[in-house]
């Protein structure tokens, strides 16, 4: 096997988590440099202290080495960053990278202590208000009747003798004895034919023409 050739550099990226242990705790890093090359931090050193500076920017001087796999760093000396120069790019390779691993997803890191999700409780739908009871319908006064009722019109016997009078004039009337709408009729037609007032009445004249007394 080829030994890997080792040189001593800087380099400047972002730290990045590439393993896990049973319980979520991150026990490996990577720096993730700004010319998209990525450093996996040997044990020993003073890696070990950047277990606690993941996502962070930072400038690591150490031997590298070149592996079949990759490279590595051990760390001799680093110093944080505090400017944000090249933070974006640093951003994209790590995420690059997180997801070329075949390691526990980043979610179970031990930098995120987020504590575990509770399951959403539903709010209670806001209660309608309540159905207005429906208003009343206003209470409609019947109009009254009227109180005088057609009072059932009992047979006279003078209209009698004016029916068979108009009979007798050529009517056909039937002779009940009540002043309806056809002895009225025939009443103004026998008035009209005999040029009488046109009157609807059995005034004077009328009773003259029909021999009434």
């Amino acid at each position: 096997m080829a030994k890997a050739e080792a040189q001593r550099q800087g380099i400047s990226g972002l730290v990045i988590p590439v393993e896990w242990d049973s319980e979520g705790r991150v026990v490996a890093v990577s720096i993730a440099a700004f010319d998209e090359t990525t450093y996996r931090v040997t044990p020993g050193g003073k890696g070990g202290e950047l277990l606690g500076r993941l996502q962070s920017e930072v400038t690591a001087w150490g031997r590298v080495e070149n592996h079949p796999a990759g490279k590595t760093i051990l760390i001799e000396r680093y110093q944080m960053s505090k400017s944000t120069k090249g933070k974006f790019l640093g951003l994209a390779l790590a995420t690059m990278v997180g997801a070329a691993l075949t390691v526990a997803p980043l979610a179970v890191a031990a930098d995120a202590k987020t504590a575990p999700a509770q399951p959403a409780v539903a709010q209670p739908a806001a209660q309608a208000p309540a159905a207005a009871a429906p208003a009343a319908a206003p209470v409609v006064k019947k109009a009254k009747a009227k109180a005088s009722k057609a009072v059932a019109a009992k047979p006279n016997a003078r209209v009698r003798v004016l029916q068979d009078a108009l009979n007798g004039k050529g009517a056909k009337l039937k002779v009940d004895g009540l002043m309806g709408k056809q002895t009225r009729t025939a009443l103004k037609a026998f008035q009209k034919d005999n040029g009488l007032k046109v009157t609807g009445k059995v005034d004077a004249a009328t009773k003259k023409a029909l021999g009434l007394k």
